[in-house]
């Protein structure tokens, strides 16, 4: 039996039973008390992050499955964020298919439809290993996403070696629903009957805890669920269908029927017998019934005259449908096989984990001196860089298009847009940045918030709420638990200086290489927006381009720096000109003065006008234009916020509405239909080879 609860932990147990807990209970406890389930080292930092607003209806309250807010006309917005990067390393098809799955049954479980996914991928280097895990990850997000007729509108593709042996497989997930009809993922009174809905089987064994700790380098392959999409798109049609019958409803997710049965009693108690589960197997232990972690099945709490009208409606499909307990009003969860007991434990035990603060120390950072490098070396290093290239390879195995509302698709721009059935537009981003956060996770937690607040600002979007990821390695290791809560610390001072409530999330710990270091921290945040007025459609044609934002000399902490080492200053996060900037970019949208735009992130400036020179463009420059940094290196390449890159047949508007806000802008060059070169002052450099990489690296290399 293994188990990852520590001995003060299981001391605890003892203490509070009075008693040594048989095998199923140290399953049960261990399921519950799991980092994966519990935040039992997180929660406590946690608590800081801003979640109330005048528009959320329901936010990151205990057990919620997803979050949701009000965006007019009677209408919800459910947003939610996963991972599954641990069985993504072991199995990358069923891992990263079973992500997408749980997400889809997250938004549900709110009776909501989804209507989007999101997908943040990063691998390690593009050899053997890496090349099978990313090929499988992408095969499997498109096998489930596609099979359900979900669109997968927008995401990441990250390349850097701190993921080699541990892969992050984010999958977000946007879903509709009517803001009177959102169901609960709890009870708050006892005699509702449990009915589960689908097959238990063998898969995911132990799941939860398989997440909470380190890859063991042993099989493991056995805690990795099994995808099912045809079984999912039944349980997406019928739950939605008889959502307005039930209680609640709960995804059967990590920690399987344990930790749904017991959060879904929310400190009320239940009995479950479970010779009425369905079985895929008729020789499964009642101690495997109870945490395995088989996917495509839901739990709802339903009123005893309604259980055979909602199981009526599986039965249809021949999906398997059953009563198999009740809510009660004695605060124990108990689990009976034909009537012995074989758990038996006290729902606040349950529900009430020992709280973790680990110590925390700031690892030190060195400082080297910077690099000094030939400006066309750094082109050609940073410009073909993987981070960087079209990702048409990834997005073209996906449908985008499913569904008729996705507006801006994959590549088109820095955000997706999906219209709404009320007919607003709906901009979503996701935006990590391991870079900066292996240098400051605090102005890195920040920094990400600012930057899906730019990209949703480029399609005429104002960010309305967000969910965040925290992916790090072992919290018992105070440098990884410093970035934690510095992270934490940045995303909170963000989303409040926005005013976006943060509705929901999850955090990921133990994300480590075989030989125990710790990935870059990697905090993703996905930011949901609503278009205000005009919806940008960016086009490349002959224009004057302005730079809005000041340049600063920052390159630690970027891919610049990534690439070629060497030191300088690590970027702040200057919220402030975040937002003015966005607020300049949304009233040049509105009032037609954008023809294309893009915020200035990865890669700085010579990043930004990569998507230029791609279609073909010619590219002028006047660095000295370019204000802030009398470092030509600073000036191509720092990724220092509050900027954006903007193509105009009016400059002179721009400089002066960004005098009147506070902000600086100024002409720095001009696109020409001139070949694919970029001009800097009086040098030119030819893009033919990079544009050429940028089309065919990800599918040439695999």
């Amino acid at each position: 039996m293994i188990l990852t609860l520590s001995k003060t932990e299981m001391e605890v147990v003892r203490r509070v039973l009075g008693r040594e807990p048989k095998e199923a209970e140290w399953k049960l406890v261990d399921a519950l008390w799991s980092e994966h389930c519990s935040y039992k080292s997180s929660k406590v930092f946690l608590r800081s992050l801003p979640s109330t607003g005048p528009n959320v209806i329901m936010s990151v309250e205990d057990w919620q499955d997803a979050g949701a807010v009000d965006v007019g006309d009677g209408l919800a917005l459910v947003l939610k964020v996963e991972s599954h990067n641990h069985p993504s390393a072991i199995d990358p098809f069923n891992g990263a298919a079973t992500g997408v799955g749980g997400i889809l049954r997250d938004i549900i479980s709110k009776g909501a439809k989804p209507i989007a996914l999101l997908d943040m991928i990063r691998v390690g280097k593009l050899d053997d290993k890496g090349k099978w895990l990313l090929k499988n990850i992408i095969s499997g997000i498109g096998f489930y996403g596609n099979s359900v007729g979900v669109p997968v509108v927008g995401g990441e593709l990250s390349f850097d070696e701190t993921y080699n042996d541990n892969p992050l497989v984010d999958v977000a997930c946007a879903g509709i629903v009517s803001k009177d009809s959102i169901v609960p993922s709890v009870v708050r009174e006892p005699g509702l009957r449990l009915v589960l809905a689908g097959f238990t089987g063998l898969d995911g064994l132990g799941g939860a805890s398989f997440a909470s700790r380190k890859l063991s380098g042993m099989d493991e392959i056995g805690a990795v669920q099994i995808a099912d999409p045809f079984a999912g798109k039944i349980i997406i049609d019928v739950t939605l269908e008889i959502a307005k019958e039930v209680e609640a409803i709960k995804d059967l997710g990590g920690g399987g029927l344990a930790v749904a049965v017991t959060e879904m009693a929310n400190g009320l108690g239940a009995v479950v017998n479970l010779e009425r589960v369905p079985l895929r197997f008729e020789y499964l232990s009642p101690e495997d019934i109870i945490i395995s972690e088989t996917q495509e099945r839901m739990l709802f709490a339903v009123k005893p005259e309604k259980v055979e009208s909602v199981c009526a409606k599986f039965r249809e499909y021949n999906y398997p449908c059953e009563d198999i307990g009740e809510i009660t009003a004695e605060p124990k969860v108990r689990f009976l096989y034909n009537g012995e007991p074989v758990a038996e434990l006290p729902s606040d035990l349950l529900l009430s984990p020992p709280l973790n603060v680990w110590p925390a120390e700031r690892k030190p950072r060195k400082r080297e001196p910077e690099r000094e490098v030939a400006l066309g070396e750094a082109l050609r290093a940073v410009l073909t860089h993987p981070d960087l290239v079209s990702k048409e390879w990834a997005y073209s195995q996906f449908d985008y298009e499913v569904g008729t509302s996705t507006v801006v698709k994959p590549g088109q721009g820095d955000s997706a847009v999906v219209e709404l059935p009320n007919g607003k537009y709906l901009a979503l981003k996701g935006d990590a940045n391991q870079d900066l956060c292996a240098e400051d996770a605090y102005e890195c937690g920040k920094a990400i918030v600012a930057e899906a607040y730019r990209n949703l600002a480029t399609v005429g979007a104002r960010g309305i709420a967000l969910v965040d990821h925290l992916q790090f390695g072992d919290p018992r290791k105070p440098h990884v638990y410093q970035d934690f809560i510095d992270a934490v610390r940045g995303i909170s001072e963000a989303s409040k200086f926005f005013s976006i409530p943060v509705v929901g999330g999850k955090v990921s710990f133990h994300n480590e290489d075989k030989n125990g270091n710790p990935i870059k921290p990697t905090p993703l945040v996905v930011m949901a927006g609503l278009v205000e007025g005009k919806l940008a459609r960016n086009r490349v044609e002959e224009g004057d381009l302005v730079l809005i934002g000041e340049t600063r000399n920052e390159l630690a902490g970027t891919l610049f720096s990534r690439i070629f080492g060497g030191g300088g200053e690590v970027a702040k996060t200057r919220l402030m000109e975040d937002l003015i900037a966005s607020n300049l970019v949304i009233k040049g949208i509105n009032e037609g003065k954008i023809t294309w735009n893009k915020d200035v992130s990865k890669g700085g400036l010579a990043g930004a006008l990569l998507p230029i020179l791609a279609k073909g463009f010619s590219v002028r420059i006047s660095s000295s234009q370019v204000i802030g940094t009398s470092n030509l290196l600073g000036k191509m390449f720092s990724e220092s916020g509050g900027r954006f890159l903007v193509l105009t047949s009016d400059p002179q508007w721009f400089m002066y509405q960004a005098g009147r806000m506070g902000i600086q802008a100024l002409a720095i060059g001009k696109v020409t239909k001139d070949g694919s070169k970029l001009v800097l002052d009086y040098e030119t450099f030819p893009m033919d080879s990079i544009v050429e990489n940028y089309y065919s690296f990800l599918e040439g290399s695999l």
